[in-house]
């Protein structure tokens, strides 16, 4: 499938899902499920891109990685603070304070963020593994590549 395709079906809503709203609400086994269960093998103090993890669950986008972390509430083993953008940024939020418990709960974990608001995606990126995905976490020229999708 090509970048431009990516980006086409980027938008589309997840067929396994019951609604094409913003945050669709979650079939049984659904890519929501397969999306939380490469997020679970996300270690302490590291983290992930939303990326690696779309590029980790068949049939995924970007997009669907962020609206399974918005759809989850309350409390939940799911590790979601571990998921940020390919700048090494927390994505903001529209209302609500999760960017601001996202970093907060991050910090509990060691990760600390520069003075743009940014982790060192060389030091705390995780690689994935065997049994996770295997992709290696984005450097400086691959961060370009994954803005321009």
């Amino acid at each position: 499938m090509s970048k431009k395709d990516m980006g086409i079906r980027s938008f589309l809503p997840c067929p396994e899902t019951h609604s094409t709203g913003l945050f669709p609400h979650r079939a049984p086994d659904s890519a929501y499920e397969r999306i939380y269960d490469a997020v679970r093998k996300i270690p302490r103090g590291k983290v992930a891109t939303y990326g690696q993890i779309a590029k980790s669950v068949d049939r995924c986008t970007l997009r669907m990685v962020g609206y399974a972390m918005a759809a989850l509430h309350g409390r939940t083993d799911v590790p979601w603070q571990r998921v940020i953008n390919s700048k090494g940024e927390i994505s903001t939020r529209s209302g609500g304070d999760g960017a601001l418990r996202q970093r907060k709960l991050l910090g509990k974990e060691g990760i600390r963020f520069d003075q743009r608001g940014r982790v060192n995606l060389r030091k705390v990126g995780w690689a994935g593994s065997k049994a996770g995905f295997s992709r290696k976490p984005p450097m400086e020229k691959n961060l370009r590549e994954e803005e321009n999708n």
